[in-house]
């Protein structure tokens, strides 16, 4: 019983109170033991009839399988035990627009013939090709889960290719705009955003930080929880920075650095002080995000190694980081191979 390799194949088998088992071949050894734990957990809290009814649905002749049945399954078994409420939420939102027109097919019925006419009806109501691209990667991640758990053989739309989509680029502030916009918020929410703009975090990133992740002594803050990667990752703290995390007492029982002087704990999202503070710096465009975005910039083009950019930043690639903040400034490339180019005449003319 449990998580084996039998002739070559990784085997989950488990038995429920009942005395019913429930065997199924993985691909890899990690889903099983997801499996086994998730059984196991649900006959600790009582709850494994439900569950042992979604197995059974699962484990009938995968001919009889359609995309509306197997969507619920990959919401409670794949995304919501891995993904952000946000991120799991979205994908029920995409999921149901592909049941609409999708819902009744087999798994192995979804070819690309029928997903073109998706996206020719989604095109025709208005969506989109963003909100479509969102539509397709939900779906082509759910039957590459069918695959994987061994529901399906193949993924049949693998090799999709996504909509062009056209990139809109946000407009560059300055340092003196940032600072503007800094100056007039409130005081007691002023170290959460100087905290965002000295390094490079994500709002909710900041919102959660907590006093054990600022390493003062080797001037560090670590970021491990809430992070959108799932990674951990280190960033200094720059005199700003540091200021900006001890600029809040420490309160007794709550254990973030920035929280609410009404509340007394964490901000939810913190985001009227910014919206009022914008508005009276004459800067109404500025979104806190372009703190992250201008961070990343500025180390571009004071010479920083992307690779060390996307690190601090927590990009899962160098492409993705690349994508995102190389365009910014065109002429800092231009300005560099320049700089070489001179600096090799001046050597020539020493020589």
């Amino acid at each position: 019983m449990g998580v084996r390799t039998y002739r070559g194949q990784i085997v989950c088998d488990v038995r429920w109170p009942d005395g019913s088992r429930t065997i199924r071949v993985f691909a890899k050894r990690t889903a099983a033991k997801n499996l086994r734990d998730r059984i196991k957990g649900s006959i600790a809290d009582g709850s494994w009839r439900a569950l042992q009814e979604k197995l059974r649905l699962r484990d009938r002749d995968d001919e009889s399988f359609c995309l509306m049945e197997y969507s619920q399954i990959y919401i409670d078994e794949y995304a919501k035990p891995r993904n952000k409420k946000r991120a799991w939420e979205r994908k029920k939102v995409s999921l149901k627009a592909l049941n609409t027109v999708l819902g009744k097919l087999k798994l192995q019925e979804i070819t690309h013939a029928r997903l073109h006419k998706y996206v020719q009806k989604r095109k025709l109501a208005g969506v989109s090709n963003g909100t479509i691209n969102r539509d397709l990667t939900t779906l082509k991640h759910l039957l590459k889960y069918a695959t994987e758990s061994g529901v399906i053989q193949f993924n049949p739309v693998e090799s999709l290719k996504k909509l062009y989509e056209e990139e809109k680029e946000r407009p560059r502030f300055t340092d003196q705009q940032i600072q503007a916009v800094l100056d007039k918020i409130r005081p007691d929410s002023r170290p959460l955003f100087t905290f965002i703009r000295e390094t490079g975090c994500r709002r909710e990133e900041a919102l959660s930080l907590q006093h054990w992740q600022i390493q003062l002594d080797s001037r560090l803050v670590v970021f491990s929880e809430n992070t959108k990667s799932k990674k951990l990752r280190y960033v200094p703290l720059t005199e700003e920075a540091v200021e900006a995390v001890t600029a809040l007492p420490k309160l007794p029982g709550c254990p973030y650095v920035f929280y609410s002087q009404k509340t007394k704990t964490r901000w939810a999202e913190c985001r009227k002080p910014w919206h009022e503070a914008r508005k009276e710096a004459n800067v109404p465009d500025l979104q806190v995000k372009d703190l992250r975005r201008h961070y990343a910039i500025k180390l571009a083009e004071r010479g920083a190694d992307m690779h060390d950019i996307q690190q601090v930043l927590g990009h899962s690639s160098v492409q993705i980081t690349e994508k995102h903040y190389a365009h910014f400034s065109p002429t800092h490339s231009a300005k560099k191979v320049l700089h070489v180019l001179e600096g090799g005449k001046a050597v020539e003319r020493s020589a």
